[in-house]
C-alpha cells in the first residue's frame, strides 16, 4: 500500500513553524534569571534565607534549618499577625527590584551589541571575503540573484565567500533585515559540475531568510554568550563563596541547601537553553528543506550517504537520545520529512518536559526580580509563567490538532503531552525550592501528582477546544480563534499557579494536620460533634484542601473553560471547508460540531435527578434536626455539605454518560454537561429552601411554612463557588474514566460525530439563543460566586479559632544552641528589646514621680502617676501582640511579668478613679515584683548566649 502524497493536499506553511514562541521563552528565562541571580551576587546573600524576613521568622521561633517541618515552624501559623506586622515594618513588600531590572536590561543591551558584532566576528574568524573579489565577471552574482528571486526574496542578501571551507555548503548569518550568505569554496566549485545541487543549497539557505530564522537564531546566540560572561560566571563564583561562608552561619543547613540549589540552577538553565535551541534549529532546518523543495529545488541536491540505522533496542534508544542534542537533524529524518511533514507537527515529549521545567523556574526567578504584592500585582508573576508555557506548549498542541484536522488524521487526546508537561512542572518545583527549602524532596512528594494532573488538564482542554474551533471557524485565517483558546489556557495555568503557590505548596510541604483541622472545624461550627465524627472529618479536609480553590481567578478560569468552547456553536459553520492553499475539500456531509440538544436534555434530566437527591439529603438531615436555636453551626454546614456532594456526584455522572454517548470531546462534553446540571440542581435547592418548613419530612432550618426567597438565596449563593469548582475538579476524574473506557473499546477520539444534515437558518438562530442563555447564566453565576468569595475572604473571621486549633500541634525537638541564640537575638532586635526598654523607661518615670512626691511639700498626685500607669498598660498590651520569647523558660517569666504588669496598671488607674490608697499601694508593690521576672529572664538570656559556641 503506497503512502498518499500529503503535500499535494496540505501546505505546511498554512499553520506556521511555531518556533518563535520557544525563542521568546528562552529570552524570558534568561532575562529573569539574570536579574535574580545577579541580585544574589550583588547583595552577597541567599535570596530566601537572609535579611529582615529571616529575622522575623527567627523572632517568631522558627528553626530555619528545619523550616519544612510543621512543628518547627508552627510559630508562623500561631503568630501570623505578629509575623505580618514584623514583615511589614522590617521587610515590607516592594515592587520590582531596580537592581534586578537593571541587570536584565544590561544583559539585554549587551546582547544587542554582541548581536551587532557577530557578523563582523564571523567574517574575521572565517577570513570571509566579499563575493565581488572572487566573481570578477558577475556570472555567479547573476545566478544568485536569479535563485533569490525564485525563492521569493524581495531583495538579495549580501554574499561573502569562505575560501578555506572546502565543503559544498553555505551558511547564513546576520539578521532578517540584513542577512549575509556565506558561500563555501566547495560550493562554488560545484556550480559548474552540478548546477541543480548548487541551486538546491542556495534555495535552502534563502528559505532560512524568508522564514525569518536569522535574527532569532543569532539573537539567542548573543544572549546566551552574554549570559555566560556577565551572569553565570560571577554567579558560580558567588556560589562557591556562599558555600564557604555558610559553615559559619547559625542556619548552616538551610543555607547549604540553598547554595546546593543555587548550583543546580545554572545546570538547569544550560541544559534547558541548549536542548530547546537545538530542537528549534532542527525544526527550522526541516522547514527550510520543505520551502526549498516548494521553490523547485531537487532534494538530491543536498543528499549525502546515510548509514544504516542502528540495530537493537539499546542502540536505537541511544540514537534517539543523541538526536535531541543535535542542532541539525539526521539526513534520513530530513528525507522522511520531505515525503510526509507530519513530524513537524508532532508534540514531542522532550520539548513538553523542558517547557514544564521552565514554568516554575520563570515564576521563581521572576518573583525575586518583580517582587510580591497584593491585588492585581499578586497575579503578575504567575501570569508571566503561564503565558510562557501557553505560548510554547499551547501553540504546539494547536498546531498538532490543526495538522490532524486539515489532513483528516486522528487527533491526539493531549493526555500524553500533558503528562510530560506536568512532569516537567513537578521537577521544576522541586529544583527551585518552591516546595522545600531544607530538603531535596518535600515531606509529601505524592502531592506533586496534582502538578502532573494540572499539566494533563491544560493539555487536554487545549486539544479539545482547539479541535472544536478548528472544525467550526468559518474563515481561512484562524489566528483569532487560536488567540482565544490560548488566552483561556493562560488563564487556567495562571489560576493553577496562584493556587499552587498559596495553598498547594503547604500540602506538599506537610503543612496539613488532620487533628488540628478537625479541631478548627469543631470550633468554627459548634454542634453535636460526637454523633457525626465522619462528617466533621470530611468537612475538615474540604476546608483545609479544597477551599483554597474557591478564589475569583479560579472561578473565572472555570467559567472560561465552559463558555469559550461553547461559543464555537455560534459560528454557523456546520460543514468543513477547504482551509489553506493546497488543501483539499473534506467530506461536506460530516458536521463540524456535535449537537447541543443531547447535552441540554441530559443536563435537564440530571438537574431533576439532583433535585431528588437534594430532597433525600434534606429528609436525612430532618432526622437529626436540633432545636430551633441550634440549627446553625455544624447542622447548617452539614446540610450544605450534603447538597454539595449530591450536586457534584449527580452532575459528574450525567456528564460522563453524555460524553460517552456523544463519543467525542470526552473532557469538554463532561465539563459542560456537568456544570449545567449542577446549576440546574442548585436552582432546585433554592426552591426547596424557599419553602423550607412547608413539607415537614424535608424541613431542615425552618419549622413553620413560609415563603422565604431571600434567606434561601443567601444559603444557595454561598454554595455557588464550591459547586462550580468542585464539579470541575471531579469532572477531570470522570472525563478520564470516559476516555479510558473509550480507548479500551477502541473508539476513535479524533473523528467528528455521526453524519447529520446541515440545519436550517432557523435552527441556527435557536442554537445561538441557547448558547447565549447558557453563557449568560454561567457568567452571572461566576460573578456572583466571585463576589461572595471576595466578601468572605475579607471578613477576617476565625483567626483565634485557627490559632487555638493549631496550638496543640506537638512541638519539635529543641533547636541547636546556635539557633536558639539567633532566635533570641532577633526577638530582641525586632521588638522585644524595644518593649524591655519601654518598660525600663516607664519604671524610671515611676521612680521620678515618687522622688518628686517625696520632696518637701510634695504630694502624690494622680496627674503624675495615672499617665504612667496607663503607659504600663499600653506597653503590656503591645507585648501581648508581639511574639512570645522563643524559649519556653524565658517566655514563662515574660508572660508572668506582663500579666502582673497589666494587673498593676489596671489597679493603679482604678485606685485614682475611686480614691483607694490601699489599692494604689498594692499596685506599686506589684510593679516592684515584676523586677523578679525581669531578673529571671536576664539570667536565662545569659545561659542561652553562653551555650552557643
Amino acid at each position: 500500500m503506497t503512502t498518499p502524497d500529503l503535500r499535494r493536499r496540505f501546505d505546511e506553511r498554512a499553520i506556521g513553524a511555531g518556533t518563535t514562541p520557544r525563542f521568546v521563552l528562552l529570552v524570558i528565562l534568561l532575562l529573569v534569571s539574570s536579574g535574580s541571580m545577579m541580585m544574589s551576587v550583588s547583595f552577597s546573600r541567599l535570596s530566601e534565607m537572609d535579611g529582615n524576613s529571616m529575622g522575623c521568622m527567627l523572632a517568631a521561633g522558627v528553626d530555619l534549618n528545619r523550616i519544612d517541618d510543621m512543628a518547627s515552624s508552627i510559630g508562623m501559623v500561631l503568630h501570623a499577625d505578629a509575623l505580618e506586622t514584623c514583615l511589614a515594618r522590617y521587610a515590607p513588600e516592594s515592587g520590582p527590584d531596580p537592581l534586578g531590572l537593571l541587570w536584565a536590561g544590561l544583559v539585554l543591551a549587551a546582547s544587542a551589541l554582541v548581536f551587532r558584532a557577530l557578523p563582523a566576528w564571523k567574517v574575521w574568524r572565517g577570513r570571509h571575503v566579499p563575493l565581488e573579489d572572487v566573481d570578477r565577471t558577475g556570472a555567479i552574482r547573476g545566478t544568485l540573484h536569479e535563485v533569490a528571486a525564485q525563492a521569493g526574496l524581495a531583495r538579495a542578501p549580501r554574499f561573502v565567500v569562505a575560501p578555506t571551507a572546502l565543503s559544498a555548503g553555505a551558511a547564513v548569518y546576520g539578521s532578517n533585515r540584513r542577512p549575509t550568505v556565506c558561500l563555501h569554496a566547495g560550493l562554488l566549485a560545484r556550480r559548474s559540475g552540478d548546477p541543480e545541487g548548487f541551486r538546491a543549497v542556495l534555495l535552502h539557505e534563502f528559505a532560512h531568510v524568508r522564514n525569518g530564522d536569522v535574527t532569532l537564531t543569532y539573537a539567542t546566540v548573543a544572549l546566551w554568550r552574554v549570559f555566560l560572561a556577565l551572569v553565570l560566571l560571577p554567579y558560580l563564583v558567588w556560589c562557591v563563596a556562599a558555600l564557604a561562608t555558610s559553615f559559619q552561619s547559625p542556619i548552616r543547613h538551610a543555607e547549604q541547601m540553598t547554595v546546593g540549589r543555587a548550583f543546580i540552577l545554572p545546570v538547569f538553565l544550560t541544559v534547558l537553553v541548549y536542548l530547546a535551541r537545538a530542537d528549534v534549529l532542527r525544526m527550522r532546518e526541516v522547514y527550510a528543506d520543505l520551502a526549498a523543495v516548494s521553490g523547485g529545488a531537487d532534494p538530491r541536491g543536498w543528499a549525502v550517504p546515510v548509514r544504516p540505522g542502528p540495530e537493537g533496542r539499546l542502540r536505537r534508544g541511544w540514537a534517539r537520545f543523541a538526536e535531541v542534542w543535535r542542532t541539525h537533524p539526521r539526513w534520513d529524518l530530513r528525507r522522511g520529512a520531505l515525503k510526509d511533514p507530519a513530524m513537524l507537527f508532532g508534540v514531542q515529549a522532550l520539548p513538553m518536559l523542558l517547557t514544564g521545567i521552565a514554568a516554575p523556574v520563570i515564576t521563581d526567578q521572576a518573583g525575586t526580580v518583580l517582587g510580591g504584592g497584593s491585588g492585581w500585582r499578586a497575579y503578575l508573576v504567575p501570569l508571566l509563567g503561564a503565558a510562557a508555557v501557553t505560548g510554547v506548549a499551547g501553540i504546539a498542541l494547536w498546531r498538532a490538532v490543526a495538522h490532524a484536522v486539515l489532513t483528516e488524521r486522528r487527533v491526539l487526546s493531549g493526555v500524553r503531552a500533558g503528562l510530560w508537561l506536568g512532569a516537567g512542572m513537578a521537577i521544576g518545583s522541586v529544583a527551585t525550592r518552591q516546595v522545600s527549602l531544607t530538603r531535596w524532596l518535600p515531606p509529601h512528594a505524592e502531592v506533586l501528582a496534582a502538578v502532573v494532573a494540572a499539566g494533563v488538564l491544560f493539555a487536554w482542554w487545549i486539544t479539545e477546544s482547539s479541535q472544536l474551533w478548528l472544525r467550526a471557524w468559518p474563515r481561512r485565517v484562524r489566528g483569532p480563534a487560536m488567540l482565544l483558546v490560548m488566552a483561556v489556557g493562560c488563564l487556567l495555568l495562571t489560576a493553577w499557579i496562584v493556587w499552587w503557590e498559596t495553598f498547594g505548596i503547604n500540602l506538599v510541604g506537610g503543612w496539613f494536620d488532620m487533628d488540628a483541622a478537625r479541631r478548627e472545624t469543631e470550633l468554627t461550627f459548634p454542634g453535636p460533634i460526637a454523633e457525626h465524627r465522619g462528617m466533621v472529618s470530611a468537612l475538615s479536609v474540604w476546608f483545609e484542601v479544597f477551599t483554597g480553590f474557591v478564589q475569583p481567578i479560579v472561578l473565572a478560569a472555570v467559567c472560561a473553560l465552559c463558555v469559550v468552547p461553547l461559543l464555537a456553536w455560534t459560528t454557523g459553520q456546520n460543514r468543513r471547508e477547504g482551509q489553506a492553499s493546497g488543501e483539499s475539500t473534506a467530506d461536506e456531509s460530516r458536521p463540524a460540531l456535535p449537537p447541543l440538544r443531547p447535552v441540554l436534555l441530559a443536563a435537564m434530566l440530571g438537574g431533576l435527578a439532583c433535585w431528588g437527591g437534594i430532597a433525600v439529603a434534606k429528609a436525612y438531615m430532618h432526622t437529626w434536626q436540633p432545636e430551633t436555636g441550634e440549627r446553625g453551626g455544624l447542622y447548617s454546614v452539614s446540610l450544605s455539605a450534603w447538597v454539595l456532594v449530591v450536586l457534584v456526584a449527580f452532575s459528574a455522572t450525567t456528564g460522563a454518560l453524555i460524553a460517552h454517548r456523544l463519543g467525542c470531546y470526552p473532557f469538554y462534553s463532561t465539563l459542560l454537561t456537568a456544570e449545567i446540571t449542577a446549576l440546574t440542581g442548585l436552582s432546585g435547592h433554592y426552591l426547596l429552601m424557599s419553602v423550607d418548613g412547608c413539607i415537614q419530612p424535608l424541613s431542615t432550618l425552618a419549622s413553620t411554612c413560609h415563603w422565604v426567597p431571600y434567606p434561601a438565596w443567601i444559603v444557595s449563593r454561598e454554595l455557588l463557588g464550591p459547586v462550580l469548582i468542585s464539579t470541575a475538579l471531579v469532572v477531570t476524574i470522570a472525563g478520564t474514566a470516559v476516555l479510558a473506557f473509550q480507548r479500551l473499546r477502541g473508539y476513535d477520539q479524533g473523528r467528528s460525530p455521526s453524519v447529520r444534515q446541515p440545519e436550517s437558518r432557523r435552527g441556527l438562530y435557536v442554537r445561538r439563543a441557547a448558547v447565549a442563555a447558557i453563557c449568560a447564566i454561567t457568567v452571572s453565576a461566576t460573578v456572583t460566586a466571585a463576589a461572595e468569595t471576595s466578601r468572605e475572604g475579607t471578613s477576617g473571621d476565625g483567626v483565634e479559632k485557627r490559632n487555638h486549633a493549631y496550638s496543640q500541634v506537638p512541638s519539635a525537638a529543641a533547636s541547636t544552641p546556635v539557633i536558639r541564640r539567633a532566635q533570641l537575638e532577633y526577638w530582641l532586635k525586632f521588638g522585644g528589646g524595644d518593649l524591655l526598654n519601654r518598660f525600663g523607661d516607664a519604671h524610671k518615670a515611676l521612680g521620678d514621680a515618687f522622688i518628686k512626691g517625696a520632696d518637701p511639700g510634695g504630694i502624690i498626685k494622680d496627674s503624675d502617676f495615672d499617665p504612667i500607669c496607663r503607659q504600663f498598660g499600653r506597653i503590656a498590651k503591645d507585648a501581648g501582640k508581639y511574639f512570645p520569647i522563643p524559649d519556653a523558660r524565658a517566655d514563662a517569666q515574660w508572660k508572668k511579668h506582663n500579666a502582673l504588669m497589666q494587673k498593676a496598671a489596671k489597679s493603679c488607674s482604678h485606685s485614682f478613679d475611686h480614691g483607694d490608697e490601699q489599692e494604689f499601694n498594692k499596685s506599686m508593690d506589684d510593679f516592684d515584683k515584676t523586677a523578679v521576672f525581669i531578673d529571671a529572664m536576664g539570667r536565662r538570656f545569659d545561659e542561652i548566649r553562653a551555650a552557643a559556641p
